[in-house]
């Protein structure tokens, strides 16, 4: 039974028709395939994809899609058109806030209609009947220990500052070893007066008295050459930096050479707008990763160049350094409302390849995980 009321559907296809992931064949194709993938009822949404004409132009590829998904469930509450609004969202400009809401509707399975008390929805079968759970949309649990994983990961992320003004973000990879974009330090003059600021963060107003903040520590350039090596903006934009003093921590970041899938997710923990330490895991799917560059969803802020890229297990598998946008279904406009936006990191792949010729043993100092 079809689920769209008329405004929603204008709706849908409006952002649809308009999504950077459906702007040619080969990327509608990809995009129904990763959102509608691996649910009870795959194959048979599937099994209608050769009715669907995707070889039209967006907007009418669009309505055809909407029109044999609506109403299609993948499984038990989870409706074919609520993952698609959800795959779409992250880059819906000027939509997103509407996208939202009839993506929520659409997940749960609701009829476009207006909000309803809860007890419009009390369940008055038997316990014994009753489904006592389900994975509703995406299946957002984690296992405890990443959460663990993340607090050990952010000791490792420092503040970047040069002449004692906040520049960018860094992290730690070996004692004393540290990496950020060649844009934030990328002469061995700033390297000499550069520091290196670990600890800085918000103290949680609900910490017990036996877990007091910790202060601050502020790493100075190592002496001789802490300026170890770069790569310029336009090729890797990266730097490695010495650094004396640097606290002992529990756990160097690791790096990982993967290349990360479209719809993987990546978390960033950096310095974004030069204050303390923050993470940035939700709406953090991956765009696009091949070996030189990971796109992404994931927020930041000025500030955050030369965080570390995150995958699932904290391997580092990017370097961010900036956001890229694309522009919108009119290339003439000139509002920033029209584009959509990813933020971009280097991959560490690429980089690895760089050290290994170039600076071997800088990278022997590394965990690198080869994949």
């Amino acid at each position: 039974m079809p689920l769209l009321a008329p405004p929603d559907r204008t709706l849908l296809l409006s952002a649809l028709s308009q999504s950077p992931l459906f702007a040619t064949v080969r990327a509608r194709q990809v995009l129904l395939r990763n959102t509608l993938g691996g649910y009870p009822n795959s194959d048979a949404i599937f099994a209608i994809f050769p009715r669907i004409n995707l070889e039209d132009s967006p907007f009418i590829a669009a309505d055809n899609v909407i029109l044999y998904l609506d109403g299609q469930p993948l499984a038990p509450g989870v409706f074919a058109l609520g993952l698609l609004a959800q795959a779409i969202e992250p880059f819906a400009g000027p939509l997103r806030e509407p996208l939202t809401e009839l993506r929520r509707r659409l997940l749960l399975g609701e009829p476009a209609i207006p909000s309803q008390p809860a007890a419009t929805w009390q369940d008055h079968r038997s316990a014994t009947d009753l489904t006592h759970e389900r994975i509703i949309g995406e299946n957002t649990l984690r296992p405890l220990f990443y959460l663990r994983r993340a607090l050990r990961a952010a000791d490792a992320v420092v503040r970047i500052d040069l002449d004692h003004t906040p520049q960018g973000t860094g992290f730690l990879l070996a004692p004393g070893l540290v990496m950020t974009n060649n844009h934030v330090i990328a002469t061995a003059g700033q390297a000499a007066r550069a520091q290196a600021v670990f600890f800085d963060e918000l103290p949680d107003a609900e910490a017990p008295p036996s877990e007091p903040p910790r202060p601050t520590v502020v790493a100075q350039p190592a002496a001789g050459s802490p300026f170890l090596c770069t790569s310029p903006v336009d090729a890797l934009d990266f730097t490695l930096l010495r650094f004396a003093n640097t606290p002992t921590i529990p756990r160097y970041l690791p790096i990982s050479t993967a290349t990360p899938k479209p719809n993987d997710r990546v978390a960033i923990i950096q310095h974004a707008g030069g204050i303390q330490k923050r993470i940035s895991l939700q709406n953090n799917l991956v765009a696009h990763a091949d070996t030189q560059v990971v796109q992404y969803y994931t927020s930041t802020l000025r500030g955050s160049s030369g965080s570390p890229v995150f995958d699932d297990a904290f391997a580092v598998v990017a370097i961010h350094h900036a956001s890229v946008d694309l522009p919108g279904p009119d290339p003439n406009t000139k509002s920033p409302e029209a584009a959509f936006y990813r933020n971009q990191g280097i991959a560490m792949r690429a980089i690895v390849d760089y050290l290994r010729t170039h600076h071997p043993a800088l990278l022997s100092e590394m965990t690198v995980r080869e994949e």
